[in-house]
């Protein structure tokens, strides 16, 4: 597969070449295209031609006729099916709460004014959600061969925050995607490159079963070639599309109206995400249910200007976010210049202040409140379950804080315990609630990975720049458990800065990570007869466990317990668990013994790492063989074991 650096120069390539040639580069991506039809076409030739061929054959040859005649059959019912699963990819159905064509006028009057001014097709449904978003999703219904059904997101909490004329501003937008003025076959590209993207998802998921194996490798080597490539023209022709959207936009109401919506979207959404939403969850801790008031709530908060340090932060995050090959969206800063807007003129505007009258009064006026009681509704019972898991939660962590605090032996003088408390906390309650812990614990052990990487996302969240410095040791260590999430931390918070070089150099690194996992895996799932193998250093109570875990099978004999020695990430241990049965069994039964044992230990086995089980009568005989030989690496010998001797050497 293309690593993320390989990919960031073949997008930069790609945009280079095609500057200025939009026409040429839909053409160029439509070629590559129909190259992926061709191949599908291929495989269902081969598959169906091949069963066809064999059933026809069956047919004119007499005496293994009707062999072939039933062979051919099933390798074609097998190709159709296969073929038919992978094409016809699971679509679905957008969830929202549907607008009946009796409610809000006006909001029905402004989508039929702009269909029609835009040339757009049918709008199936419009669904109103909870979320601070508006979207045309498009589902096809024959899966890459396309055929789709155009719905109409719009989150109510967007309305509330918008203007009228921001929000048709929002509404042209979302209609160029689809508008016969965008060119149809660009749309077509855009619709079919998301039903491609899944048909790939799906194969490497099922890289070992069904059509992908009887194919062979051919297929996920085609994939992994053809995908990357497809994919990067067909992402930077979206990202041409965004911009097409926005002119669209500006024509139909204004560039004040379109980059004013850009700026309320960009910094509101900043606020809902870093200040509203937390402040929200955070309630979980005393109150039990989630509150019935939501879309009342996001008015007051749209209203309520926001501290004046935070309203700073996050219109610099708005302004500051780079263009990055995460994401089809190009960056505010190049949105607003591509619409002749001055960048600076909004910032030195500040945070956007609520309109004097909202979208969603103006465009859902009498329904507005049945509307927002069914929002309401909705949000309540889809976070219902959650909400009420955290607040049991975090009422038990309060509980055993309390007891902690009586003991004479408190957790916040020992590193383990405080960890262990202080991840419930994480996990539950986020960042902020976890702050105090987090110093205390990095007091005790100031050199605790985990502690460090959360003090450093917080400090990034609050606006100070020493959270880079935290999470870029995390990054420099390299380990399995805490690399990845630095990696994430820092290239989202190089992306809202504005820092290209830095985020490039994170993305790279990432690259060299997971290039590493994906080393460590495939040492971790091969044992070769010269390996490097040690002593398996278990305390004696893990080893009393290991010895329990034995003596419960009924058929083992004897065992054997090492460490493969790793060359990547070696902190994460590989126990190669060696077991053979009853030797005075005859030799089919006792590889049938060793094989059930193998499946049984996977699941009963306790050890501080990975788990590989081997026997001498199985596919690692070799190894097998080699770790016998040593009596120091012995730890079970039923013949001298019983339950009552269980007891650590």
């Amino acid at each position: 597969m293309m690593n993320r650096g390989r990919f960031d120069d073949l997008v930069d390539s790609i945009e280079l070449r095609f500057a200025d040639r939009p026409a040429a580069l839909a053409g160029h991506t439509w070629l590559w295209l129909l190259m992926g039809y061709a191949v599908v076409v291929l495989l269902t030739a081969v598959l169906i031609g091949g069963g066809l061929a064999v059933f026809l054959a069956g047919v004119f040859q007499p005496g293994v006729g009707v062999v072939l005649v039933i062979a051919g059959g099933i390798l074609m019912t097998f190709g159709l099916g296969q073929v038919g699963a992978l094409v016809l990819i699971d679509t679905y159905e957008p969830k929202g709460r549907p607008l009946r064509d009796d409610e809000a006028p006006e909001l029905h009057k402004l989508i039929t004014l702009l269909r029609s001014d835009l040339d757009c097709p049918s709008i199936h449904q419009v669904l109103l959600t909870e979320d601070f978003n508006a979207a045309i999703v498009q589902t096809p219904r024959l899966g890459i061969f396309g055929w789709s059904r155009s719905w109409l997101i719009l989150g109510l909490p967007l309305l509330l925050a918008m203007s009228t004329q921001e929000t048709a501003s929002v509404l042209a937008h979302e209609f160029g995607h689809i508008s016969k003025r965008h060119g149809r076959q660009r749309n077509r590209i855009y619709r079919l490159h998301q039903s491609w993207e899944k048909l790939f998802v799906k194969l490497q998921q099922n890289s070992g079963s069904g059509f992908v194996r009887v194919a062979g490798t051919f297929v996920l080597r085609f994939l992994n070639w053809y995908w990357p490539r497809f994919h990067a023209l067909a992402f930077v022709l979206s990202r041409q599309n965004e911009f097409m959207a926005d002119g669209i936009a500006v024509e139909a109401t204004n560039a004040e109206f379109a980059a004013s919506a850009l700026w309320r979207m960009n910094c509101t959404g900043y606020m809902l995400e870093n200040g509203f939403w937390k402040d929200l969850w955070a309630e979980t801790a005393a109150v039990p249910e989630p509150p019935g008031n939501l879309c009342e709530r996001l008015t007051i908060a749209y209203r309520d200007a926001p501290a004046a340090e935070d309203a700073e932060r996050w219109c610099d995050w708005a302004l500051r976010r780079v263009t990055n090959n995460d994401d089809t969206h190009p960056s505010l800063f190049d949105r607003l210049n591509a619409i002749g807007v001055s960048a600076r003129q909004l910032r030195s505007a500040g945070f956007p202040p609520a309109p004097v009258v909202s979208a969603a009064d103006g465009l859902l006026t009498g329904d507005l409140k049945q509307i927002e009681e069914d929002i309401n509704q909705r949000w309540r019972t889809n976070v219902l379950s959650i909400w009420q898991d955290r607040h049991r939660r975090i009422s038990a962590i309060d509980r055993l804080s309390h007891t902690a605090k009586n003991r004479t032996s408190s957790a916040s003088n020992n590193a383990a315990e405080l960890w262990k408390q202080t991840r419930n906390i994480l996990d539950i309650q986020g960042l902020d609630a976890a702050e105090p812990n987090l110093r205390r614990l990095l007091k005790l052990k100031s050199d605790h990975i985990g502690a460090t990487l959360a003090l450093g996302q917080l400090r990034l969240s609050q606006g100070h720049d020493d959270g880079e410095d935290l999470l870029q040791h995390v990054l420099s260590l390299q380990t399995a458990e805490w690399t990845q999430a630095a990696g994430d931390s820092l290239a989202s918070h190089f992306s809202k800065t504005g820092q290209r070089s830095a985020l490039r150099q994170v993305r790279q690194q990432m690259d060299d990570f997971e290039a590493a996992r994906a080393e460590a895996e495939k040492e971790r799932t091969e044992i070769l007869r010269g390996d490097v193998f040690t002593a398996h250093e278990l305390n004696a109570d893990e080893l009393k466990r290991t010895r329990s875990a034995l003596l419960g099978q009924e058929h083992c004999l004897l065992a054997w317990l090492v460490q493969k020695e790793m060359t990547h990430f070696p902190e994460e241990r590989l126990y190669v668990v060696c077991v053979d049965s009853n030797t005075r069994a005859g030799s089919s039964l006792r590889a049938e013994r060793n094989d059930r044992m193998i499946t049984s230990l996977l699941l009963e086995l306790e050890l501080p790492g990975r788990p590989f089980i081997v026997n001498p009568t199985g596919e690692f005989k070799a190894v097998a063989g080699r770790i016998m030989k040593k009596s120091e690496w012995q730890i079970f010998d039923r013949s001298r074991q019983s339950s009552q001797s269980l007891t650590a050497e």
